[in-house]
């Protein structure tokens, strides 16, 4: 059977749609429109009917949350993207430089500092102290992190990957898992053409000692970061470090301000072809 209104019904749903898009719970009253204007068996309210029974059941089945609304504060927004990327219990976050502004005179503008906080884990204090003084470290960045609609850049200090005649073979305990072995020495009986090897992709990549996040992206803001490392890993000052920092925003950005500089970037071609 064809549907009643069928354009006035696509539009409903193409609403409910936009609601189920922005995480819109819809309520008695949406419940209450819908059975006035379409009835009880359309297809708005099958759409309604399916939001409210998946929306509850998907509400909390990330098992870690963002919290809702974010954090205004800068320095608590990257302590809270810190911590998720980090995924270390033991990894301590650190405050190098708080964010402030210091105004010179009534003529000359103020300067702004910008904020530097950092984490690293015992483990990562380890391995950067086993570090060979020979080789440099990298400081890289800015990676993007997205939460929600937030988009916020860190920065980490890595090393390049070890070469494979001096890859450390560290031996593992027996007893670090007592649900399974960790390694099997069985003689099984294999036939000529059994291929014992794995097709496993490895990808080589060096080791992160530290990350960070800044208001300001700049070599000098980032220099301060290295400066505070050294006093919890005295072999950075024995280490060259190298920054390779790429071009682009370091600065705490929205989705509609993502949205409005791609917006500019497509007009600006064509503001020139007008031109010409």
């Amino acid at each position: 059977a064809l549907p009643i209104y069928p354009r006035q019904q696509a539009c409903a749903i193409q609403v409910l749609e936009q609601m189920e898009n922005y995480g819109i719970m819809p309520n008695k009253e949406t419940k209450f429109l819908l059975l006035q204007i379409f009835g009880e068996k359309s297809h708005p309210i099958r759409k309604y009917q399916r939001i409210m029974y998946w929306f509850p059941r998907f509400k909390h089945i990330n098992p870690f949350p963002v919290p809702s609304p974010l954090p205004q504060d800068p320095l608590d927004l990257a302590r809270l993207c810190l911590h998720r990327i980090a995924a270390d219990l033991d990894a301590k976050t650190t405050i190098y430089q708080m964010q402030s502004s210091d105004e010179m005179s009534e003529h000359e503008e103020g300067t702004k500092q910008p904020y530097i906080i950092g984490i690293q884990s015992p483990d990562q204090q380890c391995l950067l102290a086993q570090h060979n003084p020979d080789r440099p470290v990298f400081v890289e960045g800015p990676f993007p992190l997205w939460l929600k609609a937030t988009c916020v850049h860190y920065y980490i200090l890595r090393a390049e990957p070890l070469p494979p005649g001096e890859k450390p073979e560290d031996a593992i305990d027996p007893e670090r898992n007592l649900y399974y072995p960790m390694v099997l020495d069985v003689d099984l009986d294999r036939d000529l053409g059994d291929d014992d090897e794995l097709d496993a992709d490895e990808v080589d990549e060096g080791r992160v000692f530290a990350m960070c996040m800044a208001g300001s992206g700049d070599q000098s803001t980032l220099s301060k970061w290295i400066s505070g490392l050294q006093e919890t890993n005295p072999i950075l000052g024995r280490i060259s470090v190298v920054f390779r920092l790429e071009a682009g925003t370091r600065e705490i950005q929205t989705l509609t301000e993502v949205e409005r500089h791609r917006d500019r970037g497509c007009e600006e071609p064509q503001r020139q072809k007008m031109r010409q």
